[in-house]
C-alpha cells in the first residue's frame, strides 16, 4: 500500500561554498561569514572588490563588485544615461548608480529556488563576469566623470576593441 503522507524535504545547500570553493582555486584573498563572501579580484586597471550575498528567506545569491567609482552630483544624470547604454551591451548582470552616494555597481542576482544550487564552476563563471564587466566599463565611467567627455564619446571608448596588447 502506498504511503500518501510522505513528505518531501527540501536541504537547502549553501551556495557560497560553491563560491568558496572558486575562490580558493583561483587563490583571491577573501573573508566570508554565514551569509556574505567578500574578496578581491585582480584586474589590469584595479583590484575588484566581488562580494556575494546568500538570502536563504528568499533563495536568491546576489553578486556585486563596486567601481569604487562616486558620481559627482553634477554629473548624476549622465551617469545614469552612460549605465543605460552600456547595460544594453551586458549579456549578463546590470551595473546601477546608487542614489545615496552615487556609487557605480556592477549587479547580478540568481534565483536558487526548491534547494538548487550553484557549482564551483557557474561561481567562477560570475567572478569572471563582474571583473570583465568592471574591466572593460570603468574606463567609459572615468572618461564621462573625470574626462569631461560626453556619454556618446563614452559609449563609443568603451566599446573600442582591440586586438592583443601593446
Amino acid at each position: 500500500m502506498m504511503d500518501l503522507h510522505t513528505e518531501t524535504y527540501i536541504q537547502t545547500i549553501d551556495p557560497l561554498e560553491s563560491v568558496e570553493q572558486a575562490v580558493i582555486a583561483e587563490q583571491y584573498a577573501y573573508e566570508r561569514d554565514d551569509t556574505e563572501l567578500h574578496m578581491a579580484v585582480p584586474g589590469e586597471w584595479r583590484d575588484h572588490q566581488v562580494w556575494f550575498a546568500w538570502r536563504p528567506e528568499l533563495d536568491v545569491m546576489h553578486v556585486c563588485a563596486s567601481l569604487e567609482l562616486k558620481t559627482p552630483q553634477a554629473r548624476f544624470r549622465e551617469v545614469c544615461e552612460l549605465v543605460t547604454r552600456l547595460n544594453e551591451r551586458l549579456w549578463l548582470g546590470h551595473f546601477d548608480v546608487w542614489a545615496e552616494d552615487g556609487s557605480v555597481v556592477f549587479r547580478h542576482a540568481l534565483s536558487l529556488a526548491g534547494g538548487e544550487t550553484v557549482s564551483p564552476a557557474q561561481a567562477a563563471a560570475l567572478i569572471v563576469a563582474a571583473r570583465e564587466a568592471g574591466e572593460r566599463l570603468y574606463p567609459a565611467f572615468h572618461y564621462l566623470v573625470w574626462g569631461g567627455k560626453s556619454v556618446e564619446e563614452a559609449v563609443a571608448a568603451a566599446m573600442f576593441d582591440t586586438a592583443g596588447e601593446a
